[in-house]
C-alpha cells in the first residue's frame, strides 16, 4: 500500500505528445481493482496555465499575467479558472465534462477555502495540500489505492511535477510520430499541416525525453504500438511490474477486447501526405535526433 500524507506515491501520471495513447493506458489500468481513473480523466487544474503547478512555482502566465501583480491576484486567477474554465468544459460527446464529473461544487468550494487559508501561511506547499485533499476525495469515492490522471502535458512538465508531487509515478506513452501528426492536425489545439506537425512533434518529444532522462526509475516509457500491436503481453507485464501490481481477470479482459490491434488507427498519413518520401525523410531525421537524447526511445528508425 502506498504511503500517503504529503507524499504522492499513490499517484500515476500518464502523458505524451497528445494523441499518443495516454487515455488508453489510463482506461486500461483503471480496470485494475487497485487503480481509479481521475474524474475527469484529464485534471486540467494541475498543469494548465495558472493551475496548481504554476501556483506552486509562482509562475504567472496568459493574457492576464501583467494584471497579477501580487500573489493574492495570482490565487484569484486560479479561483476564476477553477470554478469556470475547469469546472465545466464543452464536452466532445454529449455528457458533462470537467471537475463537475468528480466532485460536488460545495466540496470544491471548501477545498478552495482551505487553500486560501494555507496560502497565507505557506504559498509553496498550499497547492500540494489542495491537490492531496482533492485526490483523497476521489479515492474515497472509488475505493481504490491508486489514482491515475491522463493529461498529455504531464510528461511535458514532468520535472516540475516530480518535484511538486514527491513519489508520483510517470508513464510516457510514445506513438509513431506520423500517426500522432495525422491525428493532431484534426484537433483545434494542434498544428494545421503535416509540415508544421513535424516541428510540433520534434519540439514536444525533445522536451519530454529531456525530462524523462532525469526522472530515472520514476518513469516508464512504452509505445502504443508495443502495447496494442507488436509486443502486447510483455509490455503489459512491464507496466504492471513498474507499478508492482499483479494481473487481474477484469484488466486482462479489457486489454484483450479494447486494447487490440484493430482499435489502433495507423497509416492515415499515407493517403494524405503530398510527398511521402520527403515527409518520411524529415520524420526519420527527427527520430535520429530524439535517439541522441534517449537511445532507447521506442520509435522505429526506418
Amino acid at each position: 500500500m502506498p504511503e500517503i500524507g504529503t507524499n504522492f506515491s499513490d499517484v500515476i501520471l500518464s502523458g505524451g505528445t497528445g494523441r499518443s495513447g495516454t487515455t488508453i493506458i489510463g482506461k486500461l489500468l483503471s480496470r485494475h481493482s487497485q487503480i481509479g481513473l481521475s474524474r475527469p480523466s484529464e485534471i486540467k487544474m494541475l498543469t494548465s496555465g495558472n493551475g496548481l503547478l504554476d501556483l506552486h512555482l509562482g509562475r504567472k502566465v496568459g493574457r492576464y499575467r501583467k494584471l497579477m501583480v501580487n500573489d493574492r491576484l495570482h490565487l484569484e486567477r486560479f479561483r476564476q479558472r477553477l470554478f469556470h474554465d475547469w469546472w465545466e468544459r464543452e464536452p466532445k460527446v454529449g455528457e458533462l465534462a470537467g471537475l463537475i464529473q468528480g466532485i460536488e461544487h460545495e466540496e470544491l468550494e471548501d477545498l478552495y477555502i482551505s487553500l486560501k487559508r494555507d496560502w497565507k501561511q505557506e504559498k509553496s506547499t498550499a497547492p500540494g495540500k489542495f491537490l492531496r485533499a482533492f485526490i483523497d476525495s476521489q479515492k474515497l469515492r472509488s475505493g481504490k489505492l491508486f489514482w491515475i490522471d491522463t493529461t498529455p502535458v504531464n510528461l511535458f512538465r514532468a520535472l516540475d511535477l516530480a518535484d511538486f508531487l514527491p513519489g508520483a509515478h510517470f508513464i510516457h506513452m510514445v506513438r509513431d510520430g506520423r500517426d500522432v501528426i495525422a491525428s493532431v492536425i484534426r484537433e483545434p489545439w494542434g498544428p494545421s499541416t503535416y509540415e508544421d506537425g513535424l516541428d510540433w512533434y520534434r519540439n514536444r518529444m525533445t522536451r519530454i525525453l529531456t525530462n524523462t532522462a532525469l526522472l530515472k526509475d520514476r518513469v516508464l516509457t512504452i509505445s502504443l504500438e508495443e502495447l496494442a500491436l507488436n509486443n502486447r503481453d510483455e509490455t503489459l507485464t512491464r507496466v504492471l511490474a513498474f507499478l508492482n501490481l499483479p494481473r487481474e481477470p477484469k484488466l486482462q479482459l479489457y486489454f484483450d477486447s479494447e486494447v487490440s490491434p484493430e482499435k489502433v488507427r495507423q497509416g492515415r498519413w499515407k493517403n494524405e501526405v503530398a510527398d511521402m518520401a520527403k515527409f518520411n525523410e524529415s520524420y526519420f531525421r527527427i527520430v535520429a535526433e530524439l535517439r541522441e537524447i534517449d537511445p532507447s526511445v521506442p520509435l522505429a528508425s526506418s
